[in-house]
Order: C-alpha cells, then sequence, then structure tokens
C-alpha cells in the first residue's frame, strides 16, 4: 500500500514539474518576440496637448549649391541685363512682356563655387556663401540701386538643389530632391523614403549635417515629443539621415531558436507522459 501511494505521489510531482516547465517556456518565447507596440512614433504625445517647435530657419547658402536669381522692375528690358539666360527663344511684346519658349526642364542657375561666390551679371563676383537666400537679394538689390543700374529691382533667389540623403534601416534608401519647398521636416523626409523598416531604431535616427565647413552629428528620438524641439527637426540641404539599426533580427533568431527548444520541450513531455501512463 505504501508503495502504490509512493509511486502516485511520484506521478503527481512529475506532472507538476512537466506544467512549470511547460510555462517556463511558455513565457520565454513570448519574451523573445518583440511586439509592434515599439514601433510606435511620438507615444508621448497626449491628445489635445500643444507642443511648441523649434523655430524654423532659413536656409543658409553653402558651396557647391545652386541657385536661382530672377530681377524684375517696371522696365523689363532694364532688368533682362541681369538674368540669366535660359535655353530657348525669347520675344518682348508691344506692353513690355517678356516670353520664353524654353522647355519645361531648362533652368538656368549659378554654382557657387568653394570660395563662396557667384559670377553675377554686371555686377560681378558676389558673395553668397553664409547669406540666406533673402539677405543675397537683399544685397543685390542694394548693390543696383547704389550703381544706379535699376532703381526699383525687386530680386528672388532660390536653392534648387535641396536634397538630403536616408541610409540605414529605411524601406528606400538614396538621395532624395526636395521640389517646390524651402522646409521639410525630419518626419516628411522619413515618409518620403517610404518609412522605416521593423528593425528600425526609433530612439536613435542620427541626422549628419555639414555647418561651417564642419561636420556635426545629430540623434534624435521620434518616439518621443521632444523631436520637436531638436536642432535636425527641420532638415537643411545636403543633411544625411541615418536610421540604426534594432535588435530585431537578433530577437527573431532568438526566438526561433526558443521555438526548437519549446518542441523539443513538448516532445519530451509528451513522450515523458506516455511512459508514465504505461507504466500505471
Amino acid at each position: 500500500m505504501d508503495t502504490l501511494q509512493k509511486e502516485v505521489q511520484k506521478n503527481r510531482d512529475m506532472k507538476k514539474n512537466i506544467q512549470l516547465f511547460t510555462m517556463l517556456l511558455a513565457v520565454l518565447s513570448v519574451m523573445s518576440c518583440r511586439t509592434r507596440t515599439q514601433m510606435i512614433y511620438l507615444e508621448d504625445m497626449a491628445e489635445g496637448v500643444q507642443y511648441p517647435t523649434a523655430p524654423a530657419k532659413d536656409l543658409v547658402i553653402q558651396s557647391d549649391d545652386k541657385l536661382t536669381i530672377k530681377v524684375s522692375c517696371k522696365n523689363p528690358e532694364l532688368a533682362l541685363a541681369f538674368n540669366m539666360p535660359t535655353p530657348g527663344n525669347y520675344s518682348v511684346s508691344e506692353e513690355g512682356n517678356i516670353s520664353s519658349s524654353s522647355g519645361p526642364n531648362a533652368t538656368a542657375h549659378y554654382t557657387v563655387s568653394n570660395d563662396g561666390t557667384i559670377d553675377f551679371p554686371v555686377l560681378g563676383k558676389l558673395q553668397a556663401r553664409g547669406l540666406t537666400c533673402r539677405e543675397l537679394s537683399e544685397s543685390i538689390k542694394k548693390e543696383l540701386q547704389t550703381r544706379n543700374l535699376i532703381t526699383d529691382p525687386f530680386v528672388t533667389t532660390e536653392i534648387i538643389n535641396f536634397t538630403y540623403s536616408v541610409l540605414g534601416e529605411s524601406k528606400k534608401v538614396g538621395t532624395i530632391e526636395v521640389k517646390g519647398k524651402d522646409r521639410i521636416t525630419i518626419l516628411d523626409a522619413l515618409a518620403q523614403s517610404g518609412d522605416l523598416s521593423d528593425n528600425a531604431k526609433l530612439e536613435r535616427i542620427a541626422v549628419i549635417r555639414e555647418e561651417n565647413g564642419k561636420r556635426q552629428i545629430y540623434h534624435c528620438n521620434i518616439r518621443s515629443k521632444e523631436i520637436f524641439e531638436s536642432p535636425v527637426f527641420y532638415l537643411k540641404q545636403n543633411d544625411i539621415i541615418y536610421v540604426e539599426p534594432g535588435e530585431r533580427k537578433a530577437r527573431e533568431e532568438q526566438r526561433r531558436d526558443m521555438q526548437w527548444v519549446f518542441t523539443g520541450a513538448s516532445l519530451l513531455t509528451t513522450i515523458i507522459s506516455i511512459i508514465s501512463l504505461v507504466k500505471k
């Protein structure tokens, strides 16, 4: 009788151990998986709350930038000498309006040299690097008035090579050109690159920027509202965005390993249960 009771107790203990072992493997398997909630952007923002953003600054002209500069005034013929001609045919109507038959992709531009200057018609070399488009326009306007070349000039300057590059854990890497805008946020840039991969490390996205002839790296966290106050929230021309890889791949490999362990343990548990039943 004592032997039978000991055998029953032994079977009970074995079943408990098997259950505990199975539960432990299940917990480890769940912990090894990366949940989708880790890919949430701006997760600490609250509805109805207003958050400050970093002030948007005008782009500063750099060497190798491509600029379009247009000069106009009440007398179009006077301004014609200060505008770079684009490929095509020009004509002046009786009312003094200038029309062009140039193609839609024809764009005449100035390239800022290594010394930071452009060679402008009539005015000669002008300093452009370090100025904003607005400041360069004002500088040209002042020169035209000071030299009595045009009394009522209107000058507009635009940077036409506004590009940025995306590298790392993005669904589309490469250099992207910004058209029709002089301002773009890092969130806009990531959206245009096809969004981030599931392996992206949202807490550590790097922006490499050239300032005053030197490269500087900034790190930002797009899971937090603090991104709005980051100095790289608004991108500048030639910025490089590098998205660091996360631990997803390593976790997936760990999960696959755990699945094999779990399968083996389940098989072992089944075999032990069958042996236990046979012995009864």
